[in-house]
């Protein structure tokens, strides 16, 4: 699949996914303002079917309550519309047809005097008047004609009731919007890795087919030669291009068997053979080799040997391979004169290994990757390094299988440091985990 198509599908999806996420936004708002707009409705429907029952003459109904509709022609002394209201059937209305209408149990109502907005009658623990923000009103004109009086009905706590009513709604929708968010993710980080590791594999099998092929062109010009040529008169030519047969073929014999050994560690367990020997003695007889057969020119070695019991149980072999591996590591990522240092510390109950060479250095991506198989540092458009990306994953493998640890700190243009542990007796039961 192309990278554009890539770019167009990771757009599209997001996009669709911001649209998604905008849609049930906006219908959770309207669904949360038309749960309101009932609320209000099942409050006016509450206040008018008491203000009606108010109406109905009751048992508990003051005589001046009849005379008060038609006008008092007897002269009574009724001075406001409390001589017409029971306030306990008031109470009791207000309970039945708040319950009724499915409406809040927490609210407080009074009987109000529309004219200066003065409370005549409140219910229990009902807040000022004043302090009261668009309360239920309903007229009570039909019981009262001298004086424009209404009433109200406050829900301290409406719009919270409101809110929990689509709380599960709500949640659900955040539930499901997370698990698509997290879903499209995953698949795009996803792709990108698998996008970045095919990306090595092939840089892998580039570099490995390159490296397989000098070789196998040397011995064939080689074989080629020798076959021409003739023994009796020519012993030291053959003897020249005998050897260069002899060399790339142990050279090629290498490079499979490293390809071998890193394909069998993936399905295998690896087995160690773990014996005692001096670290320091092992560093002095690998170090100088390996500055002679990777580098052309002469490095300068600075050997810091601090350990005070250099004496460690573990595979030689393998311990050998780290060495060797982010030396070689070291030397080809150089530009200059080469220059590495080599410290050993005393570390928790093993030795601290650390290399510092005066390479390139890495970026804080190139860092991150360092330890992944196939990954290989970018140098740009200059492809004079030679490697499959499999020495820094091999030295890792390693040392954890030591049940030690590596770390790499780097800067750019500024070299690198390898820091190795490894334990001073071998313990295949007591795994380390470092960060």
């Amino acid at each position: 699949m192309r990278a554009s198509t890539v770019k167009i599908i990771i757009f599209v999806s997001s996009f669709a996914l911001l649209g998604l996420i905008f849609t049930q936004t906006f219908w959770i708002r309207e669904e949360i303002i038309l749960s309101r707009k009932q609320f209000d409705h099942r409050a006016d429907n509450a206040l008018e079917d008491v203000v009606e029952e108010l109406r109905s003459p009751g048992d508990t109904l003051p005589p001046c309550a009849m005379l008060n509709l038609t006008g008092c022609a007897m002269g009574c002394n009724v001075t406001n519309i409390m001589a017409v209201i029971d306030t306990a059937r008031l109470s009791a209305l207000m309970a039945k047809y708040i319950n009724y209408h499915r409406l809040e149990e927490n609210y407080y109502y009074a009987i109000i005097k529309t004219s200066n907005d003065s409370a005549v009658y409140r219910s229990p623990q009902f807040p000022d008047v004043n302090t009261v923000s668009n309360p239920y009103k309903a007229c009570l004109s039909c019981l009262w004609k001298n004086d424009y009086y209404h009433l109200a009905l406050f829900f301290p706590q409406k719009n919270r009731v409101v809110f929990l009513k689509q709380v599960i709604w709500l949640g659900l929708t955040l539930a499901f919007l997370v698990i698509i968010i997290f879903g499209v993710t995953v698949i795009i980080i996803t792709y990108l890795r698998q996008k970045k590791l095919s990306e090595m594999k092939n840089d892998f099998i580039n570099n490995i087919t390159h490296e397989f092929k000098t070789p196998v062109s040397t011995i064939a010009l080689a074989a080629e030669v020798l076959m021409k040529a003739e023994p009796q008169k020519h012993h030291d030519r053959v003897n020249r291009y005998a050897r260069i047969i002899f060399d790339e073929n142990e050279r090629m014999r290498k490079q499979v068997e490293r390809v071998l050994e890193i394909a069998q560690q993936e399905h295998d367990e690896i087995k160690l053979n773990p014996v005692s020997f001096d670290l320091h003695e092992l560093l002095s007889s690998l170090i100088p080799n390996i500055c002679i057969e990777k580098s052309d020119m002469e490095v300068k070695v600075d050997y810091r040997l601090q350990s005070t019991n250099p004496v460690v149980e573990a595979d030689v072999m393998y311990v050998s391979g780290i060495i060797n591996n982010i030396t070689e590591n070291a030397l080809k990522y150089t530009r200059g004169e080469p220059s590495l240092t080599i410290i050993t510390a005393d570390h928790d109950e093993g030795i601290l290994l650390s290399f510092i060479d005066n390479g390139i250095g890495m970026s804080k991506e190139s860092l991150r990757h360092v330890f992944d198989k196939f990954y290989r540092v970018p140098t740009g458009n200059v492809h004079n390094v030679k490697g499959f990306g499999l020495g820094l994953y091999y030295a890792r493998q390693m040392a954890e299988a030591h049940n030690g640890f590596i770390k790499a700190t780097s800067e750019l243009n500024k070299g690198s440091r390898f820091d190795v542990y490894i334990p001073r007796i071998f313990n295949p039961k007591n795994i380390r985990n470092h960060e």
